[in-house]
Formats: C-alpha cells, sequence, structure tokens
C-alpha cells in the first residue's frame, strides 16, 4: 500500500498546448486508474510552459515526483528540487510503433526531437519496411517534416502527441512512440521513488524525535560551518529559539570552538567551553557520506551532567566491599578519655579536612575512622581503607595510584583505577600511615594538594573528590626526625587529630567492652556457661596491662568463653587452668594480694632513649621470631625490621 498523500504528476509538453487532452495524456490517465492509492495528475503543457508548471507545484508542495518524456524530462531535471524520471522510447517501442505503422503503409516516417536515432538507421536493412527518418526542434519544423514525408509516399507517421496530431490533421495515420508498457514502467519507478522517500522520512522524523528528546545539545553544519539542523537542548544551553539558530555560522553561536582547526583536523574531542552561560564538554565530529566530509557533527554536554554521569560509572565499578559497617556509638566506653574522643569524633565527622588518627595497635583506629565516615556527609559514598604496611613498595603505588594497560609487565588488559579513584566521593582510610614509603609519601602529598591522581604510565591526571583518614601507631614526630616520614606531609595530614587511649587506662570500660564481644560470639554459639565467663574473670581483666589492647581483650574473651566448663568450677575460677589457657592473665595479676608493678611491654609506652634496647630484648625473648616480637612491641613487623636496620 502507497501513501495516500504520494503525488505524481506527468508532464507532457508539446510545441504548442493542445486545445484538448493528447493522445498520451489519455494513455496516462487510463493507466492511473491501476493506481487508485497514489494521486497521478496528468498535465499537456507547451515546452516553454513546462519549467513554470513544474516549479509551482513543487513551490505548492502539490508534487513529490515528475515524470517526462525525452529531453524535457533532462531539461527540468537541472532546475527541480524533486525527482524526474523519463518516459524514454527503447527499442521495443520502436519495432511495436514500426508494427502499428507498416499495417497502414509500406512507407513509414520516424519524427523525433532534436536528433534522429542512429541505432534504427544501422537496422533499416533488416525491416520489410521503408523507414523514413528526420528530426525536429520547433513545431513549424515538425509540420513542415511531416509535410515532407507525406510528399515522400510515407502514409504513416510515427512520433510523439504533438507529431501524432499534426500527422492526423494532414489526413495520415499517426503512431505514438510510446508504448504502455514505457509509461508503465515509468509510473512504477515514480512509486518506487515515492516509497524509498517514505522510508526515508519515516527515518528521518524518527531521528528528529529522538534529537528532540535526548538531553545532549546536538548540531549539524555544512562545510561551510552553517547550521543545518539544531535540537531543543543546544538550542537551550544557547539560550536561543531554533529559528534564531538555523542558518547561522556556528563559529558565531559558539566563539570558543575552533572550527577552522576542527575542519583541519577531521575534528575536536573533550573540549570544555562556555555556551552563553553553562560550561559544557563540546565533541566536533566529520559527517562522512560515501567516504566525503559533508560537514560535523557538535555535541554539547553541561559539565553537571557529565560529573553526575562520572559519579554513576565510578560507584558501578565499586565491589561492595567498599562500605563502612561500623558507628561510633558501637564504639564501647563510658571513661571520660572515649565520652570526649568520640565527641571531637563527631564534631570532625562534619568537616571535609583531613584527619589523622594516633594511637596504639589494637585500639580501633579503623573503627573510629569508619564511624566518622558514616556520620560525615559522605556516608553514601564508599569506604575505602589499605593498610600500608601490608604491601611492597611497588604493589602499594599501583593500588593507591592505579596503572594504565601496558604500565608494566603482567598489567591487567584496560588497566585499573587505583584506591584514590575508587574512592571518589567517598572516604580513603590509610592505615599505617608511618610505614608508607618516602617515594610514595612524595606521591600521596601532590594527591592531596591537587585533589587529582596520575595513574602510573597515565599522561592525563583524573580529578578526585577524596576525603583522606590517616592513622598510625607510630610517632611521627620521631619519624620526621630520622628522615622516615615527610614533614610537609606529616602536616597536611595533622589538620584535624585524634589519639586513642589504650585499654590499661581505661579499665572502667573493659567490662562494657567485655559485654559487646561475649553478646556476639553468643550469636555464633559458645558452650554453656560461656555467658558467665567476662563477669567471672573482670577481676583478672581490669588488672592485666593489655599490650595488644581491645584486638587482645577479644581474642582472650573468645578463648576464655570457649573453655568455659574447665574454667569455670564449682568454687569460680579454676586458676591452675586459667595459668594453661590464659597465662597472660594467669602471670600478669594475681587476683589476690597487691598487684604487681606492670611490665612496660608496648614499645609506645617506652623512652625513645631505651627503645632500641628495648627492641633488641624482646627479640632476643622471642628467639629471633620477628612476627611475635613485632605484636608484643605493638608495631608492625615492617617497622621492626626498620628499627633494626637502624641499629646497626
Amino acid at each position: 500500500m502507497h501513501s495516500p498523500t504520494a503525488q505524481v504528476v506527468v508532464l507532457i509538453s508539446h510545441l504548442q498546448r493542445p486545445r484538448q487532452r493528447s493522445r498520451l495524456a489519455h494513455m496516462v490517465a487510463t493507466l492511473a486508474s491501476d493506481y487508485p492509492d497514489t494521486h497521478i495528475e496528468v498535465l499537456d503543457t507547451s515546452v516553454t510552459e513546462a519549467l513554470q508548471v513544474a516549479r509551482e507545484l513543487e513551490l505548492r508542495g502539490e508534487a513529490d515526483v515528475f515524470i517526462c518524456a525525452g529531453a524535457t524530462a533532462a531539461y527540468l531535471r537541472k532546475h527541480l528540487a524533486r525527482p524526474v524520471l523519463t518516459m524514454r522510447v527503447g527499442g521495443d517501442d520502436l519495432l511495436r510503433a514500426l508494427g502499428q505503422a507498416r499495417e497502414h503503409a509500406s512507407q513509414v516516417a520516424l519524427l523525433s526531437y532534436h536528433r534522429i536515432d542512429q541505432g534504427l538507421r544501422a537496422m533499416a536493412a533488416l525491416f520489410t519496411v521503408q523507414v523514413h527518418q528526420a528530426a525536429y526542434t520547433s513545431l513549424e519544423e515538425a509540420r513542415q517534416e511531416v509535410e515532407q514525408a507525406a510528399r515522400l509516399g510515407c502514409r504513416s507517421i510515427i512520433g510523439s502527441s504533438t507529431v501524432v496530431e499534426l500527422a492526423e490533421q494532414a489526413g495520415l495515420h499517426g503512431v505514438l512512440s510510446l508504448s504502455e508498457d514505457t509509461v508503465r514502467k515509468a509510473l512504477e519507478e515514480a512509486l518506487g521513488i515515492l516509497d524509498s522517500q517514505r522510508i526515508e522520512m519515516a527515518k528521518r522524523r524518527h531521528l528528529n524525535a529522538v534529537l528532540q528528546h535526548i538531553p545532549t545539545g546536538v548540531a549539524a553544519v555544512d562545510n561551510q560551518g552553517v547550521v543545518q539542523s539544531l535540537n531543543p537542548a543546544l538550542a537551550q544551553l544557547l539560550d536561543l529559539p531554533l529559528s534564531a539558530a538555523l542558518g547561522r555560522p556556528l563559529q558565531q553561536l559558539c566563539p570558543e570552538l575552533d572550527l577552522q582547526q576542527a575542519f583541519a583536523e577531521g575534528g575536536e574531542e573533550n573540549r570544555v567551553i562556555r555556551l552563553g552561560s553553562h560550561a559544557v564538554v563540546s565533541n566536533l565530529l566529520p559527517i562522512l557520506e560515501n567516504g566525503q566530509r559533508t560537514g560535523l557533527v557538535l555535541t554539547c554536554q553541561d559539565t553537571t551532567a557529565v560529573q553526575r554521569a562520572d559519579q554513576r560509572i565510578r560507584s558501578t565499578r565499586r565491589p561492595g566491599a567498599f562500605t563502612a559497617r561500623y558507628r561510633l556509638e558501637q564504639l564501647d566506653g563510658n571513661s571520660r578519655a572515649n565520652r570526649e574522643m568520640l565527641q571531637l569524633a563527631r564534631r570532625f565527622a562534619a568537616s571535609q579536612s583531613t584527619v589523622l588518627i594516633t594511637g596504639e595497635s589494637g585500639t580501633g583506629k579503623e573503627l573510629l575512622a569508619q564511624g566518622i565516615h558514616n556520620e560525615s556527609p559522605r556516608w553514601q559514598g564508599p569506604f575505602v581503607a589499605i593498610n600500608c604496611a601490608a604491601f611492597p613498595e611497588s604493589l602499594l603505588e599501583s593500588e593507591l595510584f592505579g596503572y594504565e594497560e601496558g604500565a608494566f609487565s603482567g598489567s591487567r588488559k584496560g588497566g585499573k583505577p587505583g584506591l584514590f579513584e575508587v574512592a571518589h566521593r567517598g572516604t580513603l582510610f590509610l592505615d599505617e600511615i608511618g610505614d608508607m614509603p618516602v617515594s610514595l609519601q612524595t606521591r600521596l602529598l601532590r594527591v592531596l594538594q591537587e585533589r587529582e591522581v596520575l595513574r602510573l604510565g597515565g599522561t592525563e591526571p583524573i580529578a578526585i573528590d577524596v576525603r583522606v583518614i590517616a592513622a598510625t601507631h607510630q610517632d611521627l614526630r620521631a619519624a620526621m626526625e630520622e628522615g622516615d616520614f615527610r614533614t610537609d606531609l606529616f602536616y597536611r595530614l595533622n589538620i584535624l587529630r585524634l589519639q586513642t587511649t589504650p585499654l590499661r587506662e581505661r579499665p572502667e570500660d573493659i567490662a562494657l567492652i567485655c559485654r559487646g564481644i561475649s553478646q556476639r560470639l553468643l550469636v555464633q554459639g559458645q558452650p554453656p556457661g560461656a555467658a558467665q565467663v567476662p563477669s567471672a574473670l573482670l577481676p583478672y581483666l581490669t588488672r592485666y596491662g593489655w599490650p595488644g589492647n581491645v584486638r587482645e581483650l577479644e581474642n582472650v574473651i573468645e578463648r576464655a568463653m570457649l573453655s568455659a566448663r574447665e574454667l569455670l568450677g564449682e568454687h569460680g575460677v579454676d586458676e591452675q587452668y586459667l595459668a594453661r589457657v590464659l597465662p597472660e592473665l594467669s602471670d600478669s595479676v594475681p587476683p589476690t594480694g597487691r598487684p604487681r608493678t606492670l611490665r612496660a611491654s608496648d614499645l609506645n609506652s617506652v623512652g625513645k632513649a631505651a627503645q632500641l634496647r628495648h627492641v633488641q630484648e624482646t627479640l632476643d625473648n622471642c628467639q629471633g621470631n620477628l612476627d611475635e616480637a613485632a605484636r608484643q612491641l605493638g608495631i608492625s613487623r615492617t617497622t621492626l625490621w626498620r628499627r633494626l636496620r637502624s641499629a646497626r
């Protein structure tokens, strides 16, 4: 089914417009009835009037395609925008016409407009009828050629409608050179073009509908830089109506664009420019048709939309593990030191500044960092934690800053974002910051200053929005004196300072902390009597020095609850069994009598002058076991190794 609005105009031009409908016009009108879904209009006109008539129909939108005969089609095709098809006389038409003419005469004349058919002349010897050929360029010449043919004895004349009319006026037999098959073929071709136009129009309407609704601004310009099409989103960015932008040079509308360079280099990508009051990311790309550039397409997106998209992309790439599970209220303790620390932490959470948390190992520095994150405006963003002492220098660098594809041997295809990128719009927790190599401290300082990160092997920095919380159990001022920690990085980190309090200095919190630990363990399943263990052991727990702080307390409670049946006898705690299962409690603090003076086992509680001697003594007591010595000293293995090296 063809569209009912499809309009085909068949223009039959004569040397002089006939007073009544021509024979060819009658033929076309008869065939038109076979195409009821297409409006086919047949018009007789003169050669001189044909262009004017066709232009008027085109301007009024009353013609989608024209059909003409011979030279008229070639002439109109140069001056009209609509397609013009030709009803061209072919060999089959001539043979048919010759057959009809031979029935009336043995001599036949073929009169053609403008030139003689040379192919027919070459085949004249094959015909059983004598053919006389002549050409004409005006009505008077056509009349003269008809008269000449009659004088030569030609009683049948083959030619156009005009020639047929002149022949019949002279009493001769006229035969149309065009056949019904040729006319029908031209009509079918016209309908094929209309179908193609309809499909193209549907595609164009669909594309325009898409462009109308996409939020990205789009414009197409020709090779002179003149705007040919524009969508509402770009018109809004320009603060102009669509009609005011169409047909104008794009350079006038977007002065910051370099169209000359874009044409010369084949485009321009990801450039930030201003359009009116908007900052946008622009792209200029070539429009190619059959391998030839016919213009450029401009796309513009508001930078705020790009930033929102960037945030969504980063969030989708973020593993679900990068979340903070603990809140500040979960940090048990009613001691004054704990209350003051939590009060400061809540105050710091509202800020965007860097936080430095110091304190002994096992005092809950990461839990405190998670609590600050969850109390902050960044609570919906990622919380990314990394222990700076747990990685070799090269691996730590790639983990923090990421790398591009091919940055080093074995690098992942496509590269990998670093933890700074992963923590975008969230918090990055750098634990054991005092153990970070000095070379990486320099890179970290730059990231904190510039708020952008450069991947390994990369050339373009990536902007980040990250809050850093750092933690250490080391004395950073002493590390600065020894050249192990950069002074400028220390002052960049030491903006908001939190000091955790060791467990031995707040024994009043032990009962509450034990209750929380035991409740978590009981949920996992424990032997009978396990619930009574923390309260039974409380006198022992409050007298112990806790060099491992809360982490050590958790270990002790879990071990004790698993041995509840043997540990708790009819008369209380079985001290002999206590000595075997929990020797640290049995050896350090007798439950009766005066508590002995606590041994300073933690390295941070020892004066700087005696540190090296204390480190060596502890290592000797551990038979050279670095891991055990580091645990007892409350420092990392890396720091212990560094201290031993500096003593040599």
